[in-house]
């Protein structure tokens, strides 16, 4: 059973849509989007490759009119301290507050929704991006507090006390947490890649998309993973569990039970899919030989994943049609 169009929570992106339904079922503490070119061009290109293209004009024009508007703000700020990053963040949070896109989601989801600036210090460079956060109302963080420990770690280029910090916030388990914000960055081998481990036999990477063909079907790009039980480990996306980790599974096999209870299945196993897939092309782009931090664009890992970054009430129609 789909969720009813009226439901806030079917108009978001699918990706999303499925990512807070965790959370509204207590599976999850909470759930956010990376705003960025990734996300707003995704949307664009899916609504553009659906035949309904002529009713989602409206949300579109949210999507374009957010992706020109976000991609003209410029931050300038000439030291590393506390005042002017906060300075600087209260202008951007400014800014951000005004995107259509935002203004959109927060009068969708039905709990606490809420934008921030985010920071991150390489040793190369400081940058800053934006993330929208989604929580059950009696479990939201104050939104002053996350922008408060993100600025902290950077002062103090403490990479990982941040990342500690946004897990709990989504929810992971405690074990994959300290998996991946106590790898040593310099390792030749990341925690990208060590958590891809159990899953990368089920990629096939001579059927990913190029820039000459179209996207094929997921199930063509990753086949059999759900041979494997360790592809519920992968709940969510922009994660990266521990290999072998008996809570991440868990985990995920509740909320594939969860999300089962109110979708066709081949959504659900798709969603899995993706979430599989994703981390696995993030792991291969932040290898020392890629030397990318560049996020998988719409499409990249089938056409399932250009359909995702759809409204779910629309995707799940377009599944419906094509007979998944």
């Amino acid at each position: 059973m789909s969720v009813p169009e009226r439901d806030g929570v079917a108009t978001l992106p699918s990706f999303a849509a499925l990512d807070v339904q965790a959370v509204l079922a207590n599976e999850r503490r909470g759930a956010s989007i990376q705003l960025d070119e990734v996300y707003f061009r995704g949307q664009q290109l899916a609504m553009d490759a659906v035949e309904t293209a002529s009713t989602l004009t409206e949300r579109r024009n949210i999507a374009v009119r957010s992706r020109r508007f976000h991609g003209q703000i410029q931050l300038d700020f000439d030291s590393l301290t506390h005042e002017t990053l906060r300075s600087a963040s209260t202008k951007y949070r400014e800014l951000l507050q005004r995107l259509p896109e935002v203004q959109y989601l927060k009068r969708q989801f039905p709990g606490t929704c809420f934008v921030l600036p985010e920071w991150l210090r390489t040793p190369e460079r400081v940058n800053y991006g934006a993330r929208i956060y989604f929580f059950r109302e009696e479990d939201a963080p104050a939104p002053d507090d996350v922008l408060d420990r993100n600025i902290d770690a950077v002062v103090a280029d403490d990479r990982a006390a941040f990342e500690r910090y946004q897990g709990a916030l989504h929810g992971y388990p405690e074990c994959c947490i300290e998996f991946f914000s106590e790898h040593e960055r310099r390792a030749k081998t990341s925690p990208e890649l060590k958590a891809i481990e159990p899953i990368e036999e089920y990629l096939d990477e001579e059927t990913l998309p190029t820039d000459e063909t179209p996207p094929p079907s997921i199930e063509s790009i990753i086949d059999g993973i759900f041979e494997t039980p360790h592809v519920y480990a992968f709940f969510a996306r922009e994660f990266f569990p521990e290999p072998s980790c008996e809570q991440a599974r868990r985990r995920g096999a509740a909320i594939h039970d969860t999300l089962s209870d109110a979708h066709p299945e081949p959504i659900v196993k798709d969603y899995f899919r993706i979430n599989a897939g994703w981390s696995y092309l993030m792991a291969q782009a932040t290898t020392l030989e890629a030397k990318s931090a560049t996020r998988p664009p719409a499409g990249a890992i089938g056409r399932e994943h250009l359909l995702f970054f759809l409204p779910l009430s629309v995707m799940t129609r377009q599944y419906q049609r094509t007979g998944k």
